[in-house]
């Protein structure tokens, strides 16, 4: 490496001389992770990556790492104040930017290693070509320049490997597995689990991409032709800001579905991350502008996503990290066809229900459309985005009872909100009788300067599901309208024609 690049701001060590302690692997809790190289010249280097300080490798040299500090252009046009590397391999195979490297943390805990390819030749992710995408890197992966330098990846903060498809209990220093599941290569990574399914990180080796493999378990009474079926509705999905489904396969015991990665996160880490938990109105209105054109596409093929906002909400997805990015809606297991119809299954979180949602869950007699539904919950994450908190879900006010001004019907189960401790029960009935009961406060200091936004909050967060505005009027509000032509130019440069 050139020594006029400066080290000491790369976050460089050169430990070719006295190898690391174990100690010096984790002296700083804001490094998430380490590159470990050796050069052409056979010095050994190791290249810090932490949540406020991406990476970038490639031949372009620089004299100071490339920040998380971005010029934003309205809509999402972004550019970097740094083209060139904040680390240099000075050889022809590599291009002036060949990858650049996040941490990220995720609302599931740990974090995430996410390296996204720019360059013209791609790299080798473990020996697999991989080219054009973005991909996770686990502890003790390697990614590789092709015929040039080799970079190993340490997780500073370990946790243990769960292996459920592949051993029923996992060892306590399990080693990484893979099983072959037609064209997919399914490792051992767990990405996450639940009750009824576990995500595996998968390589899709014709493709030269990963994958997420979700297994769900059969239940005895499934048939495989209502299964395959509802599969074949989430195969047909092809939208910038749905999270595709690119194939599905079953046995006797588990269907496994593979779907696109995402490597950024969830939206509402993203929320958190910044000052006051509240994006500003120009990346707010570039995430609700994907989020209302992605529920259109749904919508207009008459399908209902209804489980789209969970306490933890991996199922809105970052596709890479960064900022004003591309979201895709995620995680289908509640979608319903035929969404213009009335369902008595009331699903997703009560905080993310509407009005009908409520009293249905509470009356089983009762029922509600899926559509207006999502635009509710559309409604309540844009809320969230704008004022930095829930418009519904917040502490106990004076004088404010925990029980409903109505008796819940007799036949209530509350097994359908989960495990749930007394606190928890007393919250969600708050939070019920709020959204039932209650008006949506707008506090002035925060909407009175963004007017347009207040008025299409307010439309899609109207009780009445009849009078709620629908995913094709909010795409013609004064919000989006207003500045509709860089709304959709900065769409078709970034994301796509969708």
């Amino acid at each position: 490496m050139p020594s006029t690049t400066p080290s000491a701001m790369c976050g460089l060590i050169d430990w070719s001389a006295s190898p690391p302690t174990p100690a010096e692997w984790i002296n700083s809790s804001s490094i998430c992770a380490r590159l470990v190289t050796v050069n052409k010249q056979g010095r050994r280097e190791v290249l810090e990556l932490s949540i406020d300080r991406p990476l970038t490798i490639g031949r372009h040299p620089s004299w100071y790492v490339p920040s998380p500090a971005f010029v934003s252009l309205p809509f999402g046009r972004i550019q970097s104040r740094c083209n060139r590397s904040s680390y240099v391999v000075p050889d022809i195979v590599a291009s002036g930017i060949h990858c650049k490297l996040y941490a990220v943390r995720p609302s599931n805990g740990g974090v995430l290693v996410s390296c996204s390819d720019l360059s013209t030749n791609g790299l080798l992710l473990n020996g697999h070509k991989i080219r054009k995408t973005s991909i996770l890197l686990m502890d003790g992966d390697t990614i590789q320049i092709p015929h040039s330098q080799k970079f190993e990846c340490i997780h500073t903060q370990k946790s243990p490997q769960k292996a459920n498809i592949f051993d029923p209990t996992p060892p306590r220093n399990p080693s990484l597995k893979t099983k072959r599941i037609g064209r997919y290569l399914v490792t051992s990574h767990c990405l996450g689990s639940g009750s009824f399914a576990t995500v595996h990180l998968a390589m899709d080796t014709s493709a030269s991409r990963q994958a997420a493999c979700k297994t769900i378990k059969r239940k005895s009474k499934d048939k495989v032709d209502k299964v395959m079926k509802e599969v074949d509705i989430l195969l047909s999905l092809d939208h910038p800001n749905i999270n595709r489904v690119w194939a599905a396969r079953h046995d006797n015991n588990f269907v496994h579905i593979f779907l696109e990665l995402c490597t950024g996160g969830d939206l509402f880490s993203y929320i958190v991350g910044h000052e006051d938990s509240r994006l500003c109105e120009s990346e707010a209105k570039y995430i609700m502008f994907q989020l209302v054109k992605g529920l259109k596409y749904l919508h207009d093929r008459l399908i209902s996503h209804r489980g789209m906002f969970r306490p933890r909400p991996e199922n809105i997805l970052l596709y890479t990290p960064g900022p004003y990015p591309r979201i895709q809606i995620a995680d289908f297991g509640l979608a319903r066809p035929k969404a213009y119809q009335e369902t008595f299954n009331v699903c997703g979180t009560v905080s993310y229900l509407p009005p009908e949602g409520i009293l249905a869950l509470d009356h089983k007699h009762l029922g509600y459309v899926g559509m207006p539904a999502d635009c509710w919950s559309a409604g309540v994450i844009m809320y969230i985005m704008l004022a930095g908190g829930h418009p519904f879900d917040y502490d106990k006010q004076d004088g404010e009872s925990t029980w409903y001004s109505y008796r819940p019907s007799e036949d209530f189960d509350h097994s359908q909100l989960g495990d749930l401790s007394q606190t928890s029960v007393q919250s969600d009935r708050m939070v019920k009788k709020r959204i039932v009961h209650g008006e949506v406060e707008f506090p002035s200091y925060i909407w009175s300067s963004i007017p347009d936004a207040r008025m299409l909050c307010g439309n899609l967060l109207v009780y009445d599901p009849l009078d709620r505005a629908t995913v094709h009027s909010a795409l013609r509000s004064d919000w989006f309208s207003r500045e509709l032509p860089e709304l959709e130019a900065a769409y078709r440069e970034r994301i796509g024609s969708s």
